[in-house]
């Protein structure tokens, strides 16, 4: 079993430079398997071989027209191994793997001049210098140059030891946390069934494990797993592995799927992105303008959206993708952007938001804006999610990152956090602002009221309710919090001597009207939407209760009714609606509205058609 973290090595090249001659020597194995490979001499597709139990070599085309399997091949790797024929040179498909190489953000290379036998050493000086002129301006501008012939076995030993040691250096693949494994290779194999190749980008998988197929969302169950020919019981990021799944059709995956544990990522058919071109061509990008996109192992076409602006040879712009197809990126993924014809590299990407929520008015406003450093990006989403700020868990999935890494960035840009909930000292300000300014409207337009609900504030804010909790819990200072609503500390009532008189008038008609119900209409028809200010004050005073929307009873009604149900629950353990109605001496058209009241403030609960006593009626008794 394997143990060690594995290392990937792809190699990039022109067509006939000796790649495929030079993984057989260092391995043992043949990587053109197909016929059609080997009856033409050269890699159509992606062929794999080992170099010892932590190594995987991927060899990948070098013909022009079979630049997506070389884009596929290399998009997981972590050290290029660069080809180069000393009696040619660099020529433009070794030009362009050097471009994407740089582009897909591979750190670490090693060039390999071969044939070196056929040209004196004066020439392999000149090879040498241009290689050194192109890849000085790369990620891997110290790469070292080893020259090599396979005819007469020189240079191997060499090569084989200093990819062994680059590889105990190289930067590993940083875990997100969760599966995920986009897919190279599927074949069949009999006695097996379905199998499916590729390297473990990120977390852990163990055997009979259930996972799902993105972007088709097919679910699938793992039989087994193989990493460098052994069978293992679980895999690992960096891995390459071959997973054999259980009842799964070959037609169901394709090179470009992607294997992931469920509920961790989605797929999209819109990415936004970050584009830098290339500098040395005459290609620019348009708005809408056609593009093939290269990510991970899938290849798409997508329509730009840059809004409006052209995105010239050497400049970088973020821009809306609007695919063709469904994939499901991660964020910050690396891809190729290719032109529809003729077919060249014209730039390379980040994936900034696989995701996106923005309006059409507020991308265009703010695309521009967003960072293209994560850490960064985080503190901004979080500014922008200001009214619903996302928990450690929701930010992980929302950047497809680990956990530790949400925290790290919590940490870096000094943010806080509070039941898990995470949010910045502006968004808290702003969001202190916000309430104020409803709270304040309200009291503005109703001022016989001395409280906005919390259902009426939630919805007019579009607050998280756990988030407008911890924020008014906050203000205590600046906001009164009563059972049902808030109001601002320094808001007063103040009633006219005109009010005063109406509000009395409304107390004694609902003293000496009893159990029968009146709306604001009835208790004072004069002025019914005074009427219901001033029932409202009342309510908030605790000398009227709400019945219904619009109908009231007096709080000494109120209390006698509590008696009257306390009574005869001690004697009776159910009570119907005749019996209700004989009780309080009233209608059914006030008896209903009563009985659904006593109900919602579990004075009584209903049990078919009747009433059993409610978990509240005691305390409340208790308590009067």
């Amino acid at each position: 079993m394997i143990n060690k973290p594995q290392v990937v090595i792809g190699t990039a090249g022109h067509i006939d430079h000796g790649k495929t001659s030079i993984v057989k020597l260092l391995t043992g194995t043949n990587t053109d398997t197909l016929k059609e490979e080997k009856s033409r001499g050269m890699t159509i597709d992606i062929g794999f071989a080992y170099l010892n139990n932590e190594i995987t070599i991927i060899d990948v085309p070098g013909h022009e027209r079979f630049i997506r399997n070389m884009v596929a091949g290399i998009s997981t790797i972590n050290i290029a191994l660069i080809i180069v024929s000393a009696d040619d040179g660099l020529m433009p498909q070794t030009h362009e793997h050097i471009e994407i190489l740089h582009l897909l953000n591979i750190k670490h290379a090693i060039v390999v001049i071969t044939k070196a036998d056929k040209v004196e050493n004066n020439i392999i000086d000149l090879v040498e210098n241009e290689i050194k002129g192109r890849i000085q301006n790369t990620n891997f501008y110290n790469a070292k140059i080893l020259r090599t012939s396979a005819k007469n076995n020189v240079g191997i030993d060499l090569l084989k030891k200093e990819i062994i040691n680059l590889s105990e250096n190289v930067e590993k693949i940083v875990d997100r946390g969760f599966f995920y494994m986009p897919i190279d290779r599927v074949f069949s194999k009999t006695g097996f069934g379905t199998i499916a190749t590729g390297t473990v980008l990120s977390g852990k998988l163990k055997s009979n494990s259930e996972i799902i197929i993105l972007p088709e969302q097919n679910n699938a169950t793992v039989r087994s797993f193989q990493t460098h020919g052994e069978t293992t019981e679980t895999i690992k990021a960096g891995d390459r592995a071959a997973i054999n799944f259980s009842s799964v059709e070959q037609t169901k995956l394709k090179r470009g799927s992607v294997l992931a544990i469920k509920n961790q990522i989605a797929p999209t058919s819109k990415i936004i992105v970050n584009i830098k071109m290339i500098e040395n061509n005459n290609w620019m990008i348009k708005d809408k303008q056609l593009v093939h996109i290269h990510i991970g192992t899938s290849q798409v076409i997508a329509k730009v959206i840059t809004f409006g602006i052209k995105i010239l040879p050497g400049q970088s712009a973020n821009v809306l993708l609007d695919l063709n197809n469904d994939i499901s990126p991660l964020c910050d993924q690396r891809f190729i952007v290719r032109s529809i014809s003729p077919m060249e590299t014209i730039a390379g990407g980040k994936v900034l938001d696989n995701n996106p929520k923005f309006s059409k008015k507020d991308l265009k406003k703010n695309i521009q804006k967003i960072e293209t450093d994560n850490s960064k990006r985080f503190l901004q989403s979080i500014n922008r999610f200001w009214k619903k700020p996302l928990s450690i868990e929701g930010w992980s999935k929302f950047f497809n990152v680990s956990k530790n890494q949400i925290l790290k960035w919590v940490n870096r840009n000094k943010v806080l956090v509070i039941d898990s909930i995470i949010y910045s000292s502006e968004s808290l300000n702003k969001s202190k602002k916000e309430i104020i300014k409803k709270v304040e409207e309200f009291h503005k337009n109703n001022k016989y009221k001395k409280s906005i609900s919390k259902e009426e504030l939630l919805i007019s804010l579009e607050f998280d309710k756990k988030w407008l909790e911890f924020v008014t819990n906050e203000m205590k200072n600046e906001i009164v919090i009563y059972e049902s609503g808030y109001g601002l500390k320094n808001n007063k009532i103040d009633l006219s001597e005109v009010d005063l008189l109406i509000a009395n008038e409304i107390e004694s008609s609902l003293i000496d009207s009893g159990f029968d119900l009146l709306s604001s209409l009835r208790v004072y028809d004069k002025n019914q939407k005074k009427a219901l200010n001033i029932l409202y004050l009342l309510k908030d005073s605790e000398k009227v209760v709400q019945i219904d929307s619009d109908l009231w009873m007096h709080m000494n009604n109120y209390n006698i009714l509590k008696y009257l149900l306390g009574r005869y629950f001690t004697k009776h353990t159910k009570l119907s609606v005749p019996e209700f109605k004989k009780m309080i001496s009233v209608t059914r058209k006030n008896a209903i509205p009563i009985l659904e009241f006593c109900d919602k403030i579990k004075f009584t609960t209903r049990v078919d058609n009747y009433r059993v006593k409610g978990e509240k009626l005691n305390a409340e008794l208790s308590s009067s």
